[in-house]
């Protein structure tokens, strides 16, 4: 389970503003075998936010 990580994608865009994405790393499949085995499911990926120039969501 260790291997799986979370991981924070920042993309400035054109005009100032930058998109923040919080994204799951896809399980190994020795993991995805025990995650089906124990009848457990990753949850869904959260939607991207978009944040103003100047504005943080850190």
């Amino acid at each position: 389970m260790s291997t799986m990580q979370m991981l924070d994608v920042h993309l400035p865009t054109t005009d100032g503003r930058h998109i923040v994405m919080n994204r799951y790393t896809q399980p190994e499949k020795d993991v995805a075998l025990l995650l089906s085995q124990l009848g457990l499911s990753l949850p869904e990926q959260p939607p991207p936010k978009v944040y103003a120039s100047g504005q943080t969501g850190l």
